[in-house]
């Protein structure tokens, strides 16, 4: 009868210790159910900043530009920005030619004058064009071939004597005229000789100089001058 009294209690003892874990771990889970949060994400979006817009284009040639048949000219055009900012779009923009009998264009901006008249430049990019340049075209005029230097004395020149020196011009369409108001004097040794605007030597110490006379980018042969002690 104790032994069936011992079992009796062991078995209820048993069945409580079950039980009470059983509250136990469902009070632990639900503690840490209630405590788990959920950490939300947050994503960031960086505004972009569009980029600018061409408005304008500008081309540098004045209006209208004088160029002779035959003759080249590197035209350039440059772009404003919708932030203000300029750019040299010569390279990148597509020029036209209202009239490619007059003046040609290139690709990258440069014109030809092929005959006499009037032809409007424009480059274009993006969808914008700029103001036209009108190109008039002629027939260039006579140019300077070259220059002869002659002097009134072919002798030595004194210490502080004066010399006048001529320049005359050889025209390309055959003409010879008389230049020498026109031309840049120089001597290349000033200490020995001096030359002013009208040609005039003057003998500053002994020695050798080169006398020459410039215009519109023709020089003529140099002379030896020689200036000699009194």
């Amino acid at each position: 009868m104790k032994r069936k009294q011992l079992r009796f209690i062991g078995y209820c003892l048993t069945i409580g210790l079950l039980a009470t874990l059983t509250v136990f771990s469902g009070a632990c889970s639900s503690a840490s159910t209630s405590t788990t949060k959920t950490t939300p994400i947050f994503t960031t979006t960086t505004p972009t900043t569009p980029a600018p817009t061409l408005s304008s284009i500008a081309i540098a040639n004045a209006s209208p530009f004088n160029l002779a048949v035959g003759a080249t000219q590197q035209f350039t055009a440059t772009g404003t920005y919708s932030d203000g900012s300029l750019q040299d779009v010569t390279l990148t923009s597509t020029w036209s030619t209202s009239d490619a009998s007059i003046a040609t264009i290139s690709s990258i901006g440069l014109v030809t004058g092929v005959t006499v008249g009037n032809s409007d430049i424009t480059a274009s990019l993006s969808g914008i064009t700029s103001p036209p340049v009108n190109v008039v075209t002629n027939i260039p005029g006579p140019k300077l071939s070259s220059i002869a230097v002659s002097r009134s004395v072919v002798a030595g020149l004194l210490v502080g004597a004066t010399q006048q020196f001529k320049a005359t011009g050889t025209i390309s369409d055959g003409t010879v005229e008389d230049i020498t108001s026109q031309v840049t004097w120089a001597s290349s040794v000033p200490t020995i000789a001096t030359i002013s605007t009208t040609g005039l030597a003057t003998g500053m110490a002994p020695g050798k100089t080169t006398i020459m006379a410039t215009l519109s980018d023709v020089t003529s042969p140099g002379i030896i001058l020689t200036v000699i002690a009194p």
